[in-house]
């Protein structure tokens, strides 16, 4: 599959994409950037996500492993827009790798008889499958291989619309995060059609948690300044078999 119809299928524009990617990649020559596939399955019913479980970390996972070794996550949504939802978070150093692992996991019979399990019976059990690709710098990629109690916590996948940070966001939105201790695992630009867009991965050890670190980040005056407008935010529990690197 080439990248024209790779990203077609996204059902994004392949022609606005590639100029959104191209762009990006121009105005940050000294970066070392990375690009990020975030895959979510919709389940109809709540009985199939045990199927899609056993799908995500046992074919999928073992069959990605072997192509593939960058940084991986596997999410279940608790709260978002629709559950039950699975979310697979996978990085890549360029857009042609991970085109080409894509394909090579669409071509492996292993995992062709898996999706083909998925989808027997008289209800498939994935309702719907979409990829959002976002280009991030590799230094903000901060999985980390050793336990914490973040794994036992939740992780908050949320958006925001700030047209007038331009291309990244400025200094000030990192101090703002820091003052509120909010600290991002994952820090990222959309790509194709919906910039400017920012996407951040952050974990906390608990509901609770979350809803108070968020309180300080909205009393924060300079953050009130930076005019960014949340867009989308879901929770999710790390899945037991995911890596979090």
């Amino acid at each position: 599959m080439n990248r024209r119809c790779w990203l077609s299928s996204l059902g994004v524009s392949a022609a606005g994409s590639l100029a959104s990617l191209a762009a990006v990649k121009e105005s940050q020559p000294n970066t070392d950037t990375c690009f990020l596939s975030l895959e979510s399955f919709r389940v109809r019913q709540a009985d199939g996500m045990q199927r899609l479980h056993s799908y995500l970390g046992g074919p999928l996972l073992s069959v990605f492993s072997q192509i593939h070794g960058g940084p991986t996550m596997f999410l279940e949504a608790i709260v978002a827009p629709h559950t039950p939802q699975a979310l697979f978070l996978a990085a890549f150093p360029s857009i042609d790798e991970m085109i080409a692992t894509r394909g090579k996991l669409a071509a492996h019979p292993g995992i062709q008889r898996a999706r083909a399990d998925l989808e027997s019976g008289e209800v498939p059990v994935v309702e719907q499958s979409q990829t959002q690709i976002l280009i991030a710098n590799r230094d903000s990629l901060r999985f980390d291989r050793r336990p914490t109690r973040r794994e036992t916590g939740v992780f908050e996948l949320r958006s925001y619309r700030a047209p007038a940070w331009r291309n990244q966001p400025p200094a000030a939105v990192q101090g703002a995060f820091r003052r509120a201790g909010i600290h991002p695992i994952l820090a990222a630009s959309a790509a194709g059609e919906h910039l400017p867009r920012f996407t951040y991965l952050v974990a906390f050890e608990s509901l609770a948690a979350r809803q108070e670190t968020w309180a300080r980040l909205d009393a924060d005056s300079e953050w009130r300044g930076l005019e960014a407008k949340v867009t989308s935010a879901s929770i999710y529990n790390l899945a037991p078999y995911s890596p979090l690197s």
